[in-house]
């Protein structure tokens, strides 16, 4: 096709493109008031104020919002946020909610300009209107996209540009002039103040442009690539500085800014596949997990099917991708959407909150979806086939618009059925669902209903969710607003908590939860079959006398039988039900979380990630198990099922200003000794691989240490425990400089005493294993030896010699 007929169709092309934005922007502003507030548009408000301020010499003294120097999120999107502030100031608004539905309905229209520009840009990858309308829906109609274009204006803006960025690289390419390459550079200079990452597409662009000169016939060919390359690279640069007010002071803050591209300063930890993951530890496939189960299914399908389709034009016409064509755009866009994520695993970037740091990677993916349904149509010789490709596509896209309608107003928090989002609370165990606590609006404003004219206690907690979930009030009404009285339980009572999807404890334990929370429950919501949100009572008496009378109950029968154990928490137990109860308690008693450590029988009843440490780990507080009756304090909760030798809980601290911890021993004199001999050592009287200070037993994977007769002193101090693969590749990457594994551990978190006896079980890696170094040191600098570490004994196990000759330990 000729550019004249390209230029012709294009020019009447963006009139019903644009019906269509208006459409959905008639629905989002219909929407609009439907939604909460994140703690990051509470920060990015004020980032965007103070460069406002910076710009016009204000500095920002006197204001809410500090200097724009000492924000550590600066470099984030200056240019939008600087325009959604100045928007607040030209309209004079002066209220938290104005403002907030404000920067939501500019958000979304700026969202559905990116939805634009893909139309545009699939319709002059394609030639086809359908396709092009297509693109512009499955863009749309991503839900969590959908959800997150109200209130992310940090993830969503770059995705915008991203597209618009594409679309100008396109059209300069196609171009070739001086002034297309221009306004690309505009485009890609301005992407760069969104977030740093679009360096990569800058690189792309000029790498582009290189191959175009060194592919010139001329001279006056290879001028002209050279000025035009030279031209949108100033371009950048300018635009980026212009955009970018953190830059002015001192420009070689740019440096600062790549360093955090995959340094980024903040240890978060995220739920994945019912694991704790965070920086540097994110498994390789965590961004391909995330998009394949929160996308769409017709987009992934039909994107692979475009990627399949390059490819195989690539193998077809290898020349066609190093020249200006299509099919070099086409490679870009699959080069951006692979790359990327190489890249991410490579440098080892800081990613939390599903994959929204690189949303961006949805517009290539979009594009590819209409290369892939082109190629499928074209695939079908009869005219009725390829009614029934764009039949079934189009099926997909009404399924993606029904779900997106159906989980409002929690798209955010959209998965698809890859996620097995129908067994009863698995998404919130394995994967995070409380992405800044949008569902706290919905609780907040249910209280301001139940309590239509008086004020509302609401529990502020010192759990990092309860204190985002704060900033949803921003949205609620002034009368209702006013009414909210944030406590943390230092000074007074509170009267509900709010709590949503993902608790400290969820997020803990992984995959198995205490229950439902002993506290009444006055309302809650699920997604898909989830639980995502919970507002409980602290007093029964709040519900109604009758759930009073019944935890008067609960406490009449607990009084009546012994604690296991008194402190300042009485603690009693019923089965695997765990009870803590204080008499005349008050406000501070219940700030500080709880602790619990639980140690099983057998380390092998543990979960994977806990057998090293030897106890499982159980924080939780008073907000989610606890009631206040008659001025008494109760906490319920359910213990794991597995056979429990011992625990461990207590709280950091009380209002007297001190800790308390109490242990509770539950095995039977002896049991404990008896049943890991019995199923750890190579016969209840078998003989120890290596006989010393203690003696050590060895069977499959699991490494035993028995002192007979033991003190406390034998104990004190911390085991070394090295471990020499056979195969050196089996090492941690980080331990393969010295040669052998390091699985250090202390008597408390492994080891149990017994009528007088020591006894330690450590968990092995899954690796063949040459050698075991393991003994005692004391940490601390003798009068004869200038080393830090002083053992005071040693063995050494060589299981590459039978058990049976094992080698004396070394003195």
């Amino acid at each position: 096709m000729t550019g004249r007929t390209r230029g012709s169709l294009c020019s009447s092309f963006p009139v019903w493109a644009l019906a269509v934005c208006l459409l959905f922007a008639a629905v989002g502003a219909a929407v609009l008031d439907d939604y909460g507030v994140t703690r990051d548009e509470v920060t990015q408000r004020s980032i965007g104020h103070a460069a406002v301020n910076y710009v016009l010499g204000a500095g920002g003294e006197g204001k809410e919002w500090a200097a724009l120097p000492e924000f550590t999120d600066r470099f984030y999107a200056n240019a939008f946020e600087g325009f959604l502030a100045l928007a607040e100031r030209i309209l004079g608004l002066d209220d938290s909610r104005s403002v907030y539905l404000t920067r939501h309905l500019l958000s979304h229209l700026f969202f559905l300009l990116g939805g634009f520009f893909c139309s545009l840009l699939a319709y002059r990858l394609s030639d086809s209107r359908l396709l092009a309308l297509f693109a512009l829906v499955l863009f749309l109609l991503h839900p969590r996209l959908y959800g997150h274009s109200f209130v992310n204006t940090k993830d969503i803006p770059f995705l915008v540009m991203f597209m618009v960025s594409l679309y100008l690289v396109h059209r300069a390419f196609r171009r070739d002039t001086l002034r297309a390459f221009l306004l690309c550079g505009a485009g890609v200079g301005l992407l760069i103040n969104f977030r740093i990452m679009g360096v990569l597409l800058l690189a792309a662009v000029l790498a582009m442009r290189a191959c175009d000169f060194f592919r010139a016939s001329g001279d006056r060919d290879r001028r002209r690539v050279r000025t035009t390359g030279i031209v949108f690279a100033a371009a950048a640069a300018l635009t980026l500085y212009a955009a970018s007010p953190w830059l002015w002071r001192n420009p070689l803050d740019f440096v600062v800014a790549l360093a955090m591209l995959s340094r980024y300063p903040r240890h978060v930890v995220s739920l994945f596949q019912g694991q704790l993951v965070s920086w540097p530890d994110i498994p390789p496939h965590y961004i391909p997990v995330w998009i394949a189960i929160t996308t769409p299914p017709v987009a992934l399908v039909l994107g692979l099917a475009g990627a399949a389709s390059l490819i195989r034009s690539v193998w077809d016409r290898p020349r066609d991708a190093l020249r200006n064509t299509d099919l070099r755009f086409a490679c870009l866009l699959l080069a951006c959407l692979v790359l990327t994520v190489l890249a991410v695993v490579v440098m080892g970037s800081n990613i939390y909150n599903a994959w929204r740091h690189v949303y961006f990677l949805y517009a290539p993916l979009c594009l590819l979806a209409v290369l892939g349904l082109r190629w499928l149509a074209s695939l079908c010789g009869r005219p009725m086939l390829r009614k029934c490709v764009y039949a079934v596509a189009a099926a997909g896209v009404a399924v993606a618009a029904v779900e997106t309608a159906s989980v409002h107003p929690y798209q955010a928090l959209y998965f698809n059925f890859l996620a097995d989002r129908h067994t009863p609370e698995r998404l919130r165990s394995r994967y995070g669902m409380a992405y800044a606590s949008l569902a706290y609006r919905e609780g907040l404003e249910h209280l301001t209903r139940r309590h239509p004219s008086s004020p509302v206690s609401v529990g502020r907690s010192r759990l990092h969710e309860h204190y985002i979930g704060f900033s949803n009030l921003n949205i609620l009404p002034p009368e209702d607003r006013r009414r909210i009285v944030r406590t943390d339980h230092r000074e007074r009572w509170a009267d509900y908590y709010v709590s949503g999807p993902n608790s400290f404890f969820l997020q803990r334990v992984r995959s198995r939860p205490y229950g439902p929370p002993f506290a009444p429950v006055v309302h809650s919501r699920k997604l898909y079959n989830n639980t995502i949100l919970t507002v409980t009572a602290v007093d029964p008496s709040l519900v109604n006398e009758a759930a009073a009378d019944a935890y008067r109950e609960i406490h009449s029968s607990l009084k009546s039988a012994a604690p296991v154990a008194r402190s300042d928490f009485d603690l009693y137990l019923d089965g695997k039900t765990l009870t803590y109860l204080r008499e005349s308690c008050r406000p501070p008693d219940v700030v500080e979380p709880f602790s619990l450590r639980v140690f099983p029988l057998s380390v092998r009843d543990l979960a994977p990630q806990h057998r090293r440490q030897g106890f499982e780990s159980l924080p939780f507080e008073f907000a989610r198990y606890g009631v206040r009756i008659d001025d008494k304090c109760m906490l319920r909760l359910r213990l794991p099922d597995y056979p429990i030798r011992a625990f461990e809980t207590g709280q950091l601290k009380t209002r007297s200003g001190r800790r308390w911890r109490v242990a509770v021993e539950l095995s039977p004199t002896g049991a404990v000794s008896a049943r890991v001999r019995e199923e750890t050592f190579p016969g209840a009287s078998g003989k120890p691989v290596a006989e010393s200070y203690f003696d050590l037993y060895l069977r499959g994977d699991v490494l035993a240490y028995v002192r007979e007769p033991c003190v406390p002193e034998d104990t004190s101090t911390r085991f070394f425990l090295h471990l020499v693969p056979s195969d050196p590749a089996d090492l941690p990457s980080h331990r393969k400089r010295w040669g052998f594994d390091n699985r250090d551990f202390r008597f408390q978190k492994a080891g149990a005493t017994r009528d007088g006896k020591c006894l330690a079980v450590v968990e092995l890696p899954r690796y063949d294993i040459a050698r075991i170094r393991t003994g005692q040191f004391v940490s601390r600098k003798d009068e004869f030896s200038s080393t830090p570490y002083r053992r005071t004994w040693e063995a050494e196990i060589d299981l590459t010699r039978p058990w049976n000759t094992p080698r004396p330990p070394v003195p």
